[in-house]
């Protein structure tokens, strides 16, 4: 289920908001990397807008099924989140990417950083890109990604894009959807009618990655890349999209 870390508070409120609950999914350019330190967006929108909680489903390397797998299992199994009481906001990984479902037993080696369980038994396996190692799971990524090609990935991720947008507007959930980086070229793949009906799921906000002036070694925004696009980019959009729930202090 989603991290619920006690990260001490790094700023006062600028805003009051009515929802007390935030959940968020995506990759590393989502999940707060340290347990001690609040430096990632989704805390730092926690602070400003004072929103009580974070269930955070968020791990690096993931990709569309993780995102899409994991906000529905916390909706569905998670009796603190509903419509009235939670904002749901995405930040979609690169439609390359890949995973799925396996045993906790293999994940969590693999996972080293951020493991996200659905239960005592299965978490999420990431399938990266990789071009060297001789483990059984590297073996495993370098042969998926020779079989099943580029626009494939692509598709089945758009499609995952679209159905959690319907899945997220039938239960009323309040939900914005932005882009980890711009992800313009990898849509273009599309078809015309699955990449108009894909464009449509993304909220008008800059990508955290083009925004952001700041970049670690790792080139993963600074603490204060995501601060500036969460205070430029995020919330104002959040205040014009939600008006009735987020007031300025």
């Amino acid at each position: 289920m989603s991290y619920k870390r006690n990260l001490n508070r790094a700023f006062d409120a600028t805003h009051i908001c009515k929802l007390p609950n935030l959940l968020v999914s995506g990759c590393s350019f989502t999940y707060n990397n340290s347990n001690e330190h609040v430096c990632s967006w989704p805390y730092y929108l926690r602070d400003l807008f004072d929103f009580d909680k974070v269930f955070d489903c968020s791990q690096s390397g993931a990709g569309s099924n993780h995102i899409f797998n994991s906000v529905i299992n916390e909706i569905e199994n998670d009796k603190y989140i509903t419509c009235e009481n939670t904002l749901v906001v995405i930040a979609w990984s690169g439609l390359t990417r890949t995973d799925v479902i396996a045993s906790s037993e293999i994940t969590k080696p693999w996972h080293h950083m951020s493991n996200y369980d659905f239960n005592d038994k299965f978490s999420t396996l990431s399938i990266f890109n990789l071009t060297k190692g001789k483990t059984d799971l590297d073996n495993l990524c370098k042969m998926y990604k020779t079989y099943i090609d580029v626009e494939a990935q692509i598709l089945e991720s758009a499609f995952k894009i679209i159905a959690l947008k319907n899945y997220l507007e039938n239960k009323k959930m309040k939900h914005v959807f932005v882009q980890y980086q711009d992800l313009t070229d990898e849509i273009n793949y599309l078809e015309p009618l699955v990449k108009s009906q894909t464009l449509k799921c993304f909220d008008n906000i800059e990508s955290i990655g083009s925004y952001s002036k700041e970049f670690e070694s790792d080139g993963h925004p600074t603490p204060n890349g995501y601060l500036a696009w969460t205070k430029d980019c995020l919330i104002p959009h959040l205040l014009n999209k939600y008006s009735a729930f987020f007031q300025k202090l």
